[in-house]
């Protein structure tokens, strides 16, 4: 699988809602820059706006940015809008497993967990997780063929 395209993994209820959350706000901030607030000179509506509207800005940019990208470097990840992302190298992956995560509803949800070479706690994947232990055991398998090397080719002669 060396060689291979990227892949993005969005969660797109989770960006749409936030989104649109985020519009809201942006447009409550812009309700401040009206010309009664500028006139009379209302600093507490003049500040809220200034401090709503670029926070709106910022967590609309960082719910576009949310997901998971791998490729044959790593893993990249971003699942929160107040953290930065993360990226993690195969070169510090021992081993992939496919584990219980979570769960949602009653319903179990299975994902890849990464096992690190140094020893630190089990990292899994909750963005590429499903309800189906088939398809998360498919994931799993795929970012173990990341694992492991390229076969080297010899030409005898």
């Amino acid at each position: 699988m060396r060689g291979m395209s990227p892949i993005t993994i969005r969660p797109r209820i989770q960006i749409a809602i936030l989104v649109i959350c985020f519009a809201v706000f942006l447009l409550i901030g812009t309700t401040y820059f009206n010309a009664d607030v500028i006139a009379k000179r209302d600093w507490f509506g003049i500040i809220l706006g200034v401090t709503i509207v670029p926070a709106s800005l910022w967590g609309i940019w960082r719910a576009l940015g949310l997901g998971i990208r791998i490729d044959d470097n790593g893993i990249r990840i971003r699942s929160q809008i107040d953290s930065r992302q993360r990226f993690i190298p195969w070169s510090q992956v021992e081993s992939v497993e496919c584990a219980a995560v979570d769960a949602r509803a009653g319903i179990t949800i299975h994902a890849p967990v990464l096992h690190f070479r140094d020893g630190t706690a089990p990292l899994p994947i909750t963005g590429i997780g499903s309800y189906s232990i088939k398809a998360a055991e498919a994931t799993t398998e795929r970012l173990r063929a990341l694992l492991t090397p390229p076969r080297e080719t010899t030409v005898e002669g």
